[in-house]
């Protein structure tokens, strides 16, 4: 693989790990609680993984940030299914979770945009 197909690898297998530890947390549906890492962790976290994964990254870089979140979507989209399938109550308002995710991960994409910014003044010095 090259290296920006690593770097995709990479940011889906980060948005995995952010739907495991900020929605997931390794627990049943019931006993789900805000233990493992506060809610203002996952822009931080997101911009960061968006600045690192994009730096030197020749062509567009915002399908790295994309790979983040659909990656995070498509965990949370197995967690949804195999919750309900225990209880069909679990999840009503699953689509709001979604829109949470991309609110959430929208510093990804800030932190993509830096990166243009800091590949720029680079290449000028």
């Amino acid at each position: 693989m090259s290296r920006l197909e690593w770097r995709y690898a990479c940011a889906v297998f980060i948005g995995v790990m952010f739907d495991a530890v900020f929605f997931w947390k390794f627990r049943p549906y019931s006993s789900r609680g805000p233990d493992l890492l506060p809610w203002y962790f996952l822009p931080i976290l997101a911009f960061v993984a968006g600045l690192l994964l994009t730096i030197a990254v020749e062509g567009k870089k915002r399908w790295i940030p994309v790979a983040m979140l659909g990656g995070f979507c498509a965990a949370n989209a197995c967690l949804i299914v195999a919750d309900c399938a225990d209880d069909p109550t679990n999840h009503n308002l699953w689509p709001f979770e979604f829109i949470m995710i991309a609110v959430a991960m929208a510093p990804a994409f800030l932190g993509a945009g830096i990166s243009v910014l800091i590949d720029r003044a680079r290449r000028t010095a």
